[in-house]
């Protein structure tokens, strides 16, 4: 019986409009069986349970891919990740269009913009391409033609190829289309591995099987990014046109297994606070917690291990900083995305010369004189801590991200070498967010571990004193507040800005509450989109946030 027979109605569409599905459907259903389709936006956290999975889903431009469960006997521990692309132009006529493209493309054609890149060079294929009804023998076409015949089956795989090699990322190019993924992982010769944001760690399809192959692909990567790579200067972090980060080592001698290349994925549109307290990385009061912390200009710390989650949760939370403020970003590779219209986004810039250099210190100590409401620093590691905390001294609130597991660690790598922050400063610093990436139940998630209030130095014991108001529970996967009724920063900072008595002290605690569940009900009401609900925070400061949380209970806040 013919495969396209036995194909459910949505995969026999697929299939009738792109034949190199079903070619490779036929290709592998035999040892994995018969895949189930979907489109991107069909898939579901929730599929993190699935233990045998066997999922084909499309990212569009012909791209399908294929997740599922190697057949018995692989060794390698991981499931596959397959790329299906449309099947790749006849040799000669490609290089054909490309010497056709290198004759016709001038200096006037150059654009930064990639969307206009891709558009000019489509403009420049059509001119050079004549379509025909039939099959043509491609081996026949000589470079001296004066246009191409290229049969009418063959154009879209064409212009998909001329696309993705000239303007894209080559091989990488579907790995940057799947919306899904958060690592692309090249650690030498052999298979590229992908994190995936529902079915974790895969190894995908696509391996470099020569370093000949590995450098050179290395080495236009860099030009196509504007950052030449070469032995002289082997590393090199770049931000990629979509904003996604990426770290390139090249060649042997600062790395044993030869050049490698990481990068890491950013989604357009950030996570929303609502989706971290639907995914429980947080809680509901947690979050009006740290909004009532943000609100009343406390700086703050992210913190965490590598992949924690730490960017992600400061653009959740960056939300909570009130609309109408000045914020001013300042980061090595552009991370943090806000909502605010009044936000100045600064980047460092590294020449390889120190004099004509901007540092992440320089850009910091240029913040300070913009008059800011709030800075963010997308990472501190070093030197530029120390105009952080002279910002916090002097009235600006800061928030940031820092590679550290725990609040004994966050002191020991700020006091400690090379940054060197006296302790006696460490109370400008008002919380810091632990997070971490657990395993529950064979899956990863993310956990704010805690929320601790850094109360100031003790000079006797000589060490900082810090209290966690929220502490995860492992066991039961929920967040205790243990700070109700002792919270040094809601009593003793918070309240006292806003006039609050001590006999009057219950009022800050109840408007956790209320915070709380005006952010459960945008929970509940599935408002998960980031700008709707900046959005619905901005209403809060419009009508107030009675008026909103009654709107909400109604139905909705429009």
């Amino acid at each position: 019986m013919a495969l396209q027979t036995v194909l459910d109605p949505k995969l026999a569409k697929h299939a009738r409009e792109h034949p190199y599905l079903l070619n490779y459907l036929n290709s592998v259903v035999k040892e994995v069986g018969m895949p189930i389709l979907y489109e991107a936006h069909e898939l579901s956290y929730d599929m993190k349970k699935l233990r045998n999975v066997n999922i084909i889903y499309y990212i569009g431009d012909g791209i399908y891919i294929h997740v599922y469960m190697p057949p018995k006997g692989t060794v390698s521990g991981y499931r596959k990740y397959v790329a299906i692309e449309p099947p790749r132009p006849h040799p000669n006529l490609f290089r054909i269009i490309e010497l056709k493209l290198a004759e016709t493309i001038t200096e006037q054609d150059v654009s930064e913009d990639p969307n206009e890149k891709r558009n000019i060079l489509l403009r420049k294929l059509e001119k050079i391409v004549k379509v025909v009804d039939d099959p043509v023998n491609y081996e026949r076409i000589k470079p001296d033609s004066r246009t191409v015949p290229v049969y009418r089956g063959d154009l879209e795989y064409l212009k998909y190829y001329v696309v993705r090699d000239k303007i894209g990322l080559g091989t990488l190019e579907p790995f940057t289309k799947d919306p899904w993924l958060e690592d692309i992982t090249c650690r030498g010769l052999g298979y590229v591995y992908v994190f995936h944001k529902i079915f974790g760690p895969l190894e995908t399809n696509i391996e470099f099987k020569t370093e000949e192959e590995l450098d050179t692909f290395i080495i236009k990567l860099a030009e196509r990014i504007g950052k030449p790579i070469s032995h002289a200067r082997p590393i090199v972090d770049a931000t990629l046109p979509d904003g996604s980060r990426i770290n390139i080592v090249y060649g042997h001698d600062v790395s044993l297994h030869g050049s490698n290349f990481t990068i890491r994925k950013f989604s357009k549109i950030p996570v929303s606070i609502t989706q971290l307290i639907a995914w429980n990385t947080m809680d509901a009061r947690v979050a009006a917690y740290l909004w009532i912390l943000l609100n009343s200009n406390m700086s703050g710390f992210i913190c965490g291990e590598t992949a924690s989650g730490k960017t992600t949760t400061l653009n959740a939370i960056a939300v909570f900083i009130p609309p109408t403020y000045k914020v001013i970003s300042i980061e090595d590779t552009a991370e943090v995305q806000l909502p605010h219209l009044n936000w100045v986004r600064e980047l460092t810039r590294d020449t390889g010369v120190k004099e004509s250099s901007i540092t992440m210190f320089d850009l910091l100590r240029a913040a300070l004189r913009q008059r800011p409401n709030y800075i963010i620093v997308g990472e501190i590691r070093g030197a530029e801590a120390a105009i952080a905390f002279q910002a916090m001294q002097t009235g600006h609130p800061v928030l940031s991200t820092f590679h550290a597991a725990s609040v004994e660690r966050v002191v020991q790598r700020l006091t400690g070498d090379p940054i060197n922050i006296p302790k006696s400063f460490m109370d400008n610093l008002n919380f810091v967010l632990i997070q971490s990436a657990v395993w529950r139940e064979g899956i990863m998630v993310r956990r704010v571990l805690s929320v601790n209030e850094i109360i100031g130095y003790d000079p006797k014991a000589d060490a900082i004193v810090y209290v966690p108001v929220f502490v995860w529970d492992p066991v039961r996967d929920v967040f205790a507040f243990r700070g109700r009724g002792a919270s040094y920063l809601l009593e003793n900072k918070i309240a006292a800005m806003r006039g609050i008595s001590r006999t009057q002290m219950r009022k800050i605690y109840d408007e956790i509450e209320q915070r709380a569940y005006f952010l459960r009900l945008l929970v509940e009401k599935k408002i998960f989109n980031y700008f709707d609900v900046w959005n619905a925070i901005i209403k809060t400061y419009e009508i107030g946030l009675d008026t909103a949380i009654k709107r909400l209970e109604r139905g909705s806040l429009v």
